[in-house]
């Protein structure tokens, strides 16, 4: 079993570009079965948080289970070999004052448990049952829940509204990533307990998993307790990393739904690199400029100034290997090519000349403070050392500061206009008579002059 802790670094006042920012205090360690454990103390706070995450998720999927990661999310919580009812393993844990809670993503399932210092013990020992000992009852109870939260995706005729969704179907066609995390009504219906038994044993491995404690709790106190809890589970045989994305199809992609709804929902998404990629800092920039906070570009011009829209955004989601930019919008009918035009005005901008020094120390002020802030949101610590330690890409805090107080403003037009080639681009339209609509689009970005085509 090996032992690390991070020091923390001094601090250094000036400018926002020659700030140095902290990292926590963290305390990390790795059980004989390969599962990480991962201490930040905290003893200011009244509560202990403890988090599961496991290298799992909707990419690791095969297409006739689609669904099964998610799935299983919900089974967890279905009763454990000691304590088989849900409602009373429900019940024993909210007698502890214990709070849970879980999310599945494309290349992570995360599980999260609060609950008093004193009840860290039996808390952490029934909670991480589930993930040992599942007795996965009521499947068929379960199976309706999530056919009935698929809905929340879709229109009055089944079809998906999910701008998301359907943008990713057309940015990695045909990669588990284009599809939805929820799976499909098909796959859900076929999913029996034997399929989620084989993804829980080939997926939930030592090696393949990290738990983080948060809080008033010692770190050799963390790893006795992982250890009895979570040191059974099998190591990970070391199976191949997911298969990278084929590149897209050359664009521009065009989506339209119609849903019956007052607004439209309009989104423009670029295909971008992951978390990984040399332009990833570049890129957040891009979307910092965008819009973080009401003086950023899209909503000082389209919300404050020309009052075209009320909710507007500019997006950056990555996976380990690949994402997108979005920007999108939701638009009253009568607006709609007029905002359209407009997103690609201030795309235009961003690709014909750098910020300005006072927007650009602007930007780098609060992005500098937004990574400071992380210290005192325990769950953003966690994403960023233990999720992202589950495919051994961690950037710290400071090494984030580091590589964006580096950027050069004046070389992100270049990336602009390489990021936003129209052959690059996706737009998802949803809402009233909606494809009706998009050839209204498709004629305003031909007759946009700005960008090669």
């Amino acid at each position: 079993m090996s032992h690390s802790r991070t020091p923390l670094p001094p601090r250094s006042p000036g400018r926002a570009s020659d700030a140095v920012i902290p990292d926590p205090e963290l305390h990390e360690s790795r059980l004989d079965n390969g599962l990480r454990v991962v201490t930040m103390p905290m003893p200011w706070l009244h509560e202990v948080g403890v988090t599961l995450m496991v290298r799992a998720g909707s990419r690791f999927e095969d297409a006739p289970r689609a669904g099964v990661a998610h799935f299983l999310e919900h089974m967890l919580f279905k009763g454990t070999r000691r304590i088989p009812d849900p409602s009373a393993l429900h019940a024993h844990l909210e007698a502890l004052a214990a709070d849970m809670n879980a999310a599945t993503g494309h290349e992570a399932n995360a599980y999260w448990l609060h609950l008093p210092p004193e009840h860290l013990e039996e808390g952490m020992a029934v909670f991480c049952e589930m993930f040992t000992e599942p007795v996965f009852a009521g499947i068929e109870t379960e199976r309706q829940v999530i056919l009935a939260e698929m809905r929340e995706d879709e229109n009055d005729r089944g079809e998906m509204t999910n701008s998301g969704i359907l943008g990713g179907e057309q940015l990695w066609p045909g990669d588990p990533l284009a599809r939805p995390i929820l799976g499909t009504r098909e796959t859900i219906s076929s999913i029996g307990v034997a399929a989620l038994r084989e993804y829980l044993d080939r997926q939930y491995l030592g090696g393949r998993s990290a738990v983080a404690f948060f809080g008033p709790v010692d770190h050799r106190h963390g790893v006795e307790l992982a250890e009895r809890a979570l040191g059974s589970l099998p190591r990970d045989p070391g199976a191949a990393p997911p298969r990278p994305p084929s590149p897209m199809p050359s664009g521009p992609h065009w989506v339209a739904v119609d849903d019956n709804t007052s607004l439209h929902s309009l989104s423009l998404f670029f295909r971008t690199g992951g978390y990984r990629d040399p332009d990833f800092h570049g890129i957040a920039a891009l979307r910092r400029l965008l819009d973080d906070g009401f003086s950023s570009r899209l909503q000082a011009g389209l919300r404050e100034k020309e009052g075209l829209v009320y909710d507007i955004w500019a997006n950056f989601n990555t996976h380990s290997d690949t994402g997108f930019l979005e920007l999108g919008a939701s638009v009253a009918p009568e607006h709609l090519v007029t905002v359209f035009a407009a997103l690609y005005r201030e795309l235009a901008l961003l690709a014909e000349c750098a910020p300005a020094a006072s927007e650009w120390e602007r930007i780098m002020t609060r992005w500098r403070v937004s990574l400071t802030s992380c210290l005192d949101r325990p769950s953003d610590l966690v994403e960023r050392y233990v999720g992202d330690g589950l495919f051994e890409s961690v950037e710290s805090l400071a090494a984030t500061w580091r590589l964006a107080s580096a950027l050069d403003p004046a070389r992100l037009p270049d990336l602009a206009r390489e990021l936003t080639r129209a052959t690059n681009l996706v737009v998802v339209l949803v809402g009233p008579e909606a494809r009706g609509r998009l050839p209204q689009l498709q004629q305003c970005l031909r007759a946009i002059r700005w960008h090669r085509f």
